[in-house]
């Protein structure tokens, strides 16, 4: 019975770190996220009407873009993994 117990409780234990790590993934994703538009943002700013730091930080705000693209990814594969573990809870 004692064994059962501990099962059950590394069982529990296991989802919670599964959750905290859910949650830590996807409050990075959207940090970086936000890091990135904020950076962006900024270069547009400088660049717009001025063809010099347009072409001087076209490369930086392309990557800036991406890296917004890439923590859009990652926050839907975080949906789609948590996704499919309620499924899973729910047939159990």
């Amino acid at each position: 019975m004692s064994s059962n117990v501990s099962i059950e409780k590394a069982l529990d234990n296991t989802q919670d770190k599964k959750k905290m790590l859910w949650r830590e993934a996807y409050q990075n994703a959207i940090e970086d996220r936000e890091s990135a538009n904020i950076l962006f943002t900024d270069l547009m700013m400088q660049s717009t009407n001025n063809s010099t730091n347009h072409i001087q930080f076209g490369p930086l705000m392309s990557k800036y873009l991406e890296r917004m693209s890439k923590c859009n990814d990652q926050i839907l594969r975080l949906a789609e993994l948590i996704s499919k573990e309620e499924e899973k809870n729910v047939m159990s």
